[in-house]
């Protein structure tokens, strides 16, 4: 190997052996002719790549692409049906949450534990163990056994025993999902020095920005295989364009209520402003919740300019959503809620009637169509999702009639360069100058 080269993947594969029962693995194990029972499941299929020393390479793909399998073989926790890797240097990897740990044993007996693993003396890891307390910062929690710990405890002490024994190559595996925003903060600070160190890292997360920002390289495998390779932008941008292709694909399948009478009915209740081209989103497949005094059915997203249907915006455009409410009882002092949501479940807006003082008189026993007009924000590109809530206040208590999750999805794709500075609301007018 090289000597700047941290990491050599060579064909690697791996493969199981499915079965449908206990009895077949039984049977094909005492079959005379070995006669087989199971179906091969190839879970990567002939992956290649070369990592050279500080590099960071961020690996991203849908569950069950084998990203976890690939970093575990790479941490010889799995061992490959073909293929070989080689690797330069001190690996340590933070694969799962408490992977290795023994959990009758305390903090700091496995901080040895782990460290004797690594290869660590005992003398080694007592000249470390105070850092990698001060770290993990669990207090009192370092003298008991591992069992009574919280998840954010155990992610603590995992991340603080992998980063702080200065090893020559990090692999994270999704291990900074866990844990409050201090300590991810207080993590990813810590990734950044080992970074600006020269060490290589791999990371796998389904944090695209993340991959963004921190990495030099990525990696987007699906079904086994490497489906892109190369800079983080264009990596993460392919896979984002694919997962929406994926949604808009499923949807379209689903029994698509924009061509049924009731679509028809729904477009016609818009007189005297007549959408000929609007696409109704029938939303009873989504997640959702409440009362169901009324129900939320149905959801729609237009442009107000040309009153053409949207799912892609680039920030600034003058939209209205529309929400098809089905109410069954009268409603006392009705609102309708509307958030948008960004690609990582986070809130990045919300809309209540109420704060904007707006009352809402529903129609018994009637479909009731809700126009929301809004200018669209300047957001960073990505995916975002609209959720809609029906709620009733009584005595200043709100109560949720019907809440749904993710009922309309749209991309925010915009080329202009503000929109890579990693900020999640876009300024689009900013002045600098020098003050005379």
């Amino acid at each position: 190997m090289p000597e700047f080269t941290a990491l050599t993947v060579q064909n690697l594969s791996k493969s199981y052996k499915l079965y449908h029962s206990r009895f077949e693995r039984i049977k094909e194990f005492f079959h005379p002719f070995r006669k087989k029972y199971h179906q091969r499941h190839e879970v990567l299929k002939d992956i290649s790549f070369q990592l050279e020393r500080g590099e960071v390479l961020g690996i991203i793909g849908q569950n069950g692409s084998g990203k976890s399998t690939l970093l575990k073989i790479l941490n010889s926790v799995v061992t490959a049906t073909s293929g070989s890797f080689s690797c330069n240097g001190k690996v340590t990897a933070l694969l799962e949450l408490g992977g290795g740990f023994n959990t009758d044993l305390t903090g700091i007996e496995n901080i040895y534990y782990l460290g004797a693993i690594q290869g660590y003396s005992k003398k080694e890891m007592e000249s470390k163990l105070q850092q990698i307390l001060d770290f993990a910062d669990i207090g009192e929690y370092a003298t008991q056994p591992v069992k009574t710990y919280s998840s954010g405890m155990y992610v603590r002490l995992a991340f603080s025993m992998a980063i702080n024994i200065d090893p020559d190559i990090l692999i994270t595996d999704e291990a900074l999902s866990v844990g409050d925003i201090r300590f991810q903060q207080k993590c990813y600070r810590k990734i950044r020095d080992f970074k600006e160190s020269g060490k290589t890292i791999l990371i796998c997360t389904h944090s695209l920005s993340a991959v963004k920002e921190f990495c030099t390289r990525a990696i987007w495998l699906h079904e086994g295989v490497i489906r892109e390779e190369g800079d983080p932008v264009f990596v993460t941008d392919s896979y984002n364009a694919f997962m929406l292709s994926m949604i808009t694909k499923n949807k379209l399948n689903q029994s698509p209520t924009n061509s049924s009478d009731e679509a028809g009915d729904l477009t016609e209740l818009l007189v005297p402003d007549h959408f000929p081209d609007l696409i109704w989103q029938d939303l009873k497949e989504c997640d959702n919740y409440g009362t169901q005094e009324a129900q939320i059915q149905n959801a729609a997203i237009i442009n107000r300019s040309n009153k053409k249907n949207v799912h892609e915006l680039i920030g600034g455009e003058p939209i209205r959503v529309f929400i098809n409410i089905l109410t069954k009882d009268k409603i006392s002092q009705p609102g309708i809620q509307l958030n948008l949501n960004g690609q990582f479940g986070n809130t990045v807006i919300i809309m209540k009637s109420y704060h904007y003082q707006q009352p809402i008189i529903f129609k018994k026993d009637k479909k009731n169509i809700v126009a929301i007009d809004f200018d669209f924000p300047c957001l960073r590109n990505g995916r975002y999702s609209l959720s809609f809530g029906l709620q009733t206040i009584t005595d200043k208590i709100e109560q949720q009639i019907h809440w749904v999750h993710d009922g309309l999805i749209i991309e925010v794709n915009n080329a202009g360069a503000i929109y890579k500075t990693g900020s999640q609301i876009v300024v689009k007018e900013v002045s600098f100058s020098i003050l005379e």
